[in-house]
């Protein structure tokens, strides 16, 4: 028993403290992989963004009132930060999703009118920017945004004004017909968009061959107003 006692029992500790090491490895928490982390939290971001772009004409831009964006909170700041800078696609409502969820977050009026018009250029349904109908043009969502930006908008604005694009409408009946009549182009919004917010003239006609003068007439124009 002697013999036994005196051999097992420094064992046993050594067992015992082996035991209690291998608990606090297992108790341990993991450290977080911070490239990982922040993979994660952009797949995140970009799975909300695409969600609310493709349910925009239910909530219309007000996305704070989704259940898209109770997914996102102050660690996904960074990630919308890097998508607006970065002016690609879904920059826009990056921009709107973090100016509801950090009020603070600061831009300058020039990144916000380009990201405005990068958003316009790669439009695929212009009935959230405004249609050309019979009572003139009627700004919607992101169209009244823009106009909002006032003149500090024009040098965004005045590089689409070469782009002949088509700009389709779906989702407005009145507004579709008009714009398939019409030929609506990219070109006719940023025209439009420049000539509101300058309060200039214009006669917006069925032909874009009338309207292609007056385009350039105002492009002239803003280049005399320097």
């Amino acid at each position: 028993m002697g013999f036994q006692s005196k051999f097992l029992g420094p064992a046993l500790v050594a067992l015992v403290l082996a035991s209690c090491g291998a608990e606090a490895v297992r108790e341990r928490p993991a450290v977080a992989d911070p490239a990982a982390e922040e993979a994660r939290r952009g797949g995140e971001a970009a799975e909300v963004l695409a969600a609310l772009e493709a349910t925009f004409y239910i909530h219309w831009g007000a996305v704070e009132g989704t259940a898209e964006y109770a997914r996102l909170d102050g660690r996904h700041q960074g990630v919308l930060r890097g998508i607006v800078d970065a002016n690609g696609e879904r920059a826009l409502m990056a921009l709107r999703v973090l100016r509801r969820l950090s009020p603070g977050e600061r831009f300058t009026d020039d990144a916000v009118a380009m990201v405005y018009a990068g958003a316009l250029d790669r439009e695929r349904n212009f009935v959230r920017w405004g249609v050309f109908g019979p009572r003139g043009f009627i700004p919607a969502v992101y169209g009244q945004e823009l106009l909002r930006l006032g003149k500090g908008a024009a040098p965004a604005l005045r590089g689409l004004l070469e782009s002949r694009r088509r700009a389709p409408v779906f989702g407005d009946s009145e507004g579709e017909r008009a714009n398939r009549r019409q030929g609506d182009r990219v070109c006719d919004y940023a025209w439009v968009f420049l000539a509101l917010i300058f309060d200039r003239p214009l006669a917006y006609s069925e032909d874009p061959r009338d309207r292609d003068p007056q385009i350039r007439a105002l492009d002239l124009w803003l280049d005399r107003r320097k």
